[in-house]
């Protein structure tokens, strides 16, 4: 399956302080949820934001729709999101 781009990336700040990662499709979104994603950081938001992702990647909802619910994990989690 081809790769789902994002019109806008989302840069957050790492776990390593001073470190930014620019997220710019659904596939990058969600390996950053499944495997970077601090681990005592996971509400409602994270778990729609799961869901989001993988009915993106799945076809199901649009791109768009999927990266909302991601800002919004992020924000619940209060992962440091630039300029959005």
């Amino acid at each position: 399956m081809a790769r789902t781009w994002w019109n806008k990336p989302v840069t957050v700040e790492t776990q390593k302080v001073g470190q930014r990662l620019s997220i710019n499709s659904v596939e990058r979104a969600t390996e950053y949820l499944l495997q970077g994603w601090p681990a005592a950081e996971k509400g409602r938001a994270f778990k729609v934001a799961k869901k989001a992702l993988l009915d993106a990647y799945d076809g199901k909802i649009d791109a768009e729709n999927a990266r909302k619910a991601f800002i919004a994990a992020l924000k619940e989690s209060n992962i440091y999101i630039f300029d959005e």
